[in-house]
């Protein structure tokens, strides 16, 4: 059976299977609408359902109050019909096309414990092009996992890692992963990346969140970017945070500060404590001349696009990319 997706307010049609959820549909025509996760975790691909009806086998992560004023998960909905959408639609991402492609790694270093540093060099007939949020997803022995590119476009694609416990991925990573090792990568993938306006902008990061946030900084620095940019980075204790760069950004750019805040109790720590988004609340009164960039826990996301809402900032202003957690 045929059926017809409609994208408001951008008015784009493409056609969908009912097999398939409607992100998957508008993924495979290249049609990018908002997601992250692609399972449901995150709660990034909500859209307003306005027409039509949907089989939604994941809705968890929306409120009853959302449900109830017709809220789906895109990546969870498979239509029923024809269906009309509120959904955001990006043509910038239309000329960068997802690959599956070798890579080897360049270089491995771990910071502390807990975090690794990847390095990964793609053959030079691969072209492969992104913006700076985007993320990979890397493939070894039928394990999957995603990670957030760490840099802008350069010879090599950095990763940041975090150690999980009993992970299958993480394990393999810090245990008997080697240099010259060789992987496979799709990408890139997601829509986190920065808005072509002039809005001053907050970078929400939590553990290797920072990833795309250094990524995405870059890019602003290499177009001479001169909004007022703030980085708050939040970590559980002072020994994780694994890089120097943005406090190297604060001392040499005057648009830029860098915030980075504690969560747990450390008699050595003279910083900020506390839940980092709410270091975010206790300095601006008013979010709404804003754009926040957050990437971390689903719980953290959940809680700044709450409390920032509630501050001012209008939820078209917050723009997100949860890290999910898998063994």
């Amino acid at each position: 059976m045929s059926i017809k997706i409609e994208l408001q307010p951008s008015g784009i049609i493409f056609d969908a299977s009912e097999d398939l959820s409607i992100l998957d549909s508008a993924l495979e025509k290249n049609i990018n609408i908002e997601y992250s996760c692609k399972d449901g975790s995150c709660g990034t691909c909500k859209a307003r359902l306005l027409q039509g009806s949907v089989n939604s086998v994941n809705s968890s992560t929306l409120s009853a109050d959302e449900v109830a004023d017709g809220y789906i998960l895109t990546c969870c909905a498979k239509p029923k019909s024809d269906v009309v959408i509120q959904a955001e639609y990006y043509p910038q991402l239309s000329n960068i096309v997802k690959k599956s492609f070798p890579c080897k790694v360049h270089s491995l270093q771990f910071r502390c414990d807990e975090i690794a540093i990847v390095h990964l060099r793609i053959p030079p007939t691969i072209k492969f092009d992104y913006l700076p949020g985007q993320y990979i997803d890397l493939s070894l022995n039928g394990v999957r996992r995603s990670y957030s590119i760490a840099n802008m476009k350069g010879e090599t694609i950095e990763l940041h890692i975090r150690k999980v416990e009993d992970g299958i991925f993480s394990g393999f990573i810090f245990n008997e992963l080697k240099e010259n090792a060789l992987l496979r990568a799709e990408g890139p993938l997601g829509t986190f990346f920065i808005r072509d306006d002039d809005r001053p902008i907050i970078f929400l990061a939590g553990g290797t969140g920072f990833a795309p946030v250094k990524a995405m900084v870059e890019e602003l620095l290499s177009k001479n970017d001169s909004r007022c940019i703030y980085i708050y980075w939040g970590m559980a204790s002072q020994q994780y945070f694994y890089s120097d760069v943005a406090e190297d950004w604060s001392k040499q750019y005057s648009h830029i500060e860098y915030i980075p805040v504690v969560s747990d109790i450390d008699d050595e720590w003279n910083g900020r404590t506390g839940f980092v988004h709410q270091a975010v609340l206790a300095d601006f009164a008013n979010l709404s001349a804003f754009n926040v960039y957050a990437c971390g826990s689903p719980i953290m996301i959940e809680a700044a696009r709450k409390d920032f809402v509630k501050s001012g900032l209008p939820e078209k202003q917050f723009f997100s990319d949860a890290f999910v957690q898998s063994n």
